[in-house]
């Protein structure tokens, strides 16, 4: 069987889970959960999900072809996806490939290594102190795409975003409100596009922890952390697994 090479499985991973925890404060604790995904006609996606207390990563994920295993290894900044029913795995340096959980991001292009971005200057938005900035990124016919951004000085989510098409997306604190027994600040998000059409979605931003656990979207997909543990996960979780065969990362060329 050939191996998935490994930036393709981050990129199954990754993307459901890591927007639920993208702009995390600073206070985030060690925790495990249970990442799920679901939307409307489509089968809903399950990742378990481990964060340690020097911010190492582990997600679990079930696939038709078998379980997956990734695990992010902060203090040596590898990646490795480990195939437990073959007992094989792929090992790699990596850059932090997601806004780490306990990181307040007030720079995006943090985030976005292939942007520009230009800080305006600092804003009140709807009462919250927010970091202006201008981002600019090239669009897929080279032309280049800018977008204005205020992001949340204190929890790093975005407060408000100006799109070139004349779209804004605006998002309002309402209130506290307890999600699966947890203290969570709600969040309104309103899209208004150039025509004056608006759509309107909901995050859950948890207090605790400092990251949003559950976003809803007007499509009536729901994006969300349950079961959650706030504890040291077992350090073994993070460990290479013994008797496992290591197998090589295809280069540029054999990918093409």
């Amino acid at each position: 069987m050939r191996p998935v090479f490994i930036k393709a499985v981050i990129g199954i991973l990754l993307p459901a889970l890591f927007s639920v925890l993208s702009n995390a404060s600073a206070g985030t604790r060690s925790f495990s959960a249970e990442a799920i995904q679901s939307a409307p006609g489509m089968q809903t996606t399950r990742m378990n999900l481990y964060v340690s207390g020097d911010k190492s990563v582990r997600i679990e994920m079930s696939t038709p072809q078998g379980k997956i295993v990734q695990q992010y290894i902060a203090s040596s900044g590898l990646m490795r996806v480990l195939y437990p029913d073959r007992k094989e795995y792929l090992e790699q340096p990596s850059p932090v490939p997601f806004v780490m959980p306990g990181a307040v991001v007030l720079n995006p292009c943090e985030s976005m290594p292939d942007t520009k971005c230009v800080k305006v200057g600092e804003e009140s938005i709807n009462g919250q102190e927010a970091i202006h900035w201008l981002v600019t990124r090239e669009s897929p016919n080279r032309q280049p795409f800018r977008i204005e951004q205020w992001l949340d000085k204190k929890r790093g989510v975005t407060l408000r975003e100006q799109l070139p098409n004349g779209t804004s997306i605006n998002a309002s604190m309402v209130g506290n409100e307890k999600i699966d027994g947890r203290e969570a600040e709600r969040w309104e998000v309103k899209m208004t596009t150039a025509d004056g059409k608006t759509q309107s979605g909901t995050r859950w931003y948890d207090i605790e922890l400092g990251i949003t656990i559950r976003e809803a979207f007007p499509n009536g997909s729901v994006r969300e952390l349950q079961n959650i543990i706030v504890k040291e996960p077992d350090a073994n979780l993070f460990m290479l697994p013994k008797d496992y065969r290591k197998l090589d990362v295809p280069t540029q060329s054999q990918r093409k």
